[in-house]
């Protein structure tokens, strides 16, 4: 807590207001995705509920959570408790990279499941992804068009079916 209020005291009060104003638009953004998806957009100020039911809009399992809220903690004690540069940036990048992953693949999926397959699309949604959720949220163009993770993985199982068939 004392790392936080340090941290604060060096920026001033003016980091509040930003803050304050990215926090808005991003509840403002997850509510209006989820009531577009049919899920209660209360769920968005919950912690850990709110990463749940963001993955529930792809399909995925709530057991994926754990792959997105896990990793920041565990990047932030590496940058924060060794001395070693090298250690601390090769510590933080070894739980980075597969987070990173992971939550590129979380985005695309979001992007399909309004049935947006261009890779433009894709490179906006990771690049701009907060922004991004608040047009597919508040758009009228974009319908929800379901799940799109447990269809990927039915569409692989079919094909190792076929396979396994045709041998």
């Amino acid at each position: 807590m004392e790392l936080i209020i340090e941290t604060l005291d060096k920026f001033g009060p003016g980091i509040l207001v930003p803050l304050g104003c990215f926090a808005f638009v991003s509840i403002l953004a997850q509510w209006s995705l989820y009531d577009k998806c049919g899920l209660p957009g209360i769920d968005c100020i919950i912690p850990v509920k709110n990463v749940i039911t963001f993955l529930k809009i792809m399909g995925r399992p709530a057991s994926h959570s754990l792959y997105v809220i896990a990793p920041p903690p565990f990047i932030l004690a590496s940058l924060l408790i060794f001395e070693n540069p090298a250690l601390q940036f090769g510590v933080a990048a070894l739980f980075f990279i597969p987070w990173a992953y992971f939550m590129i693949k979380v985005y695309i999926d979001l992007c399909q499941c309004f049935g947006h397959y261009k890779t433009t699309d894709y490179i906006f949604c990771v690049l701009f992804n907060g922004f991004y959720v608040l047009h597919l949220g508040l758009s009228y163009n974009e319908k929800y068009k379901g799940p799109v993770y447990r269809k990927q993985k039915e569409a692989v199982k079919s094909d190792n079916v076929g396979d396994q068939v045709a041998a």
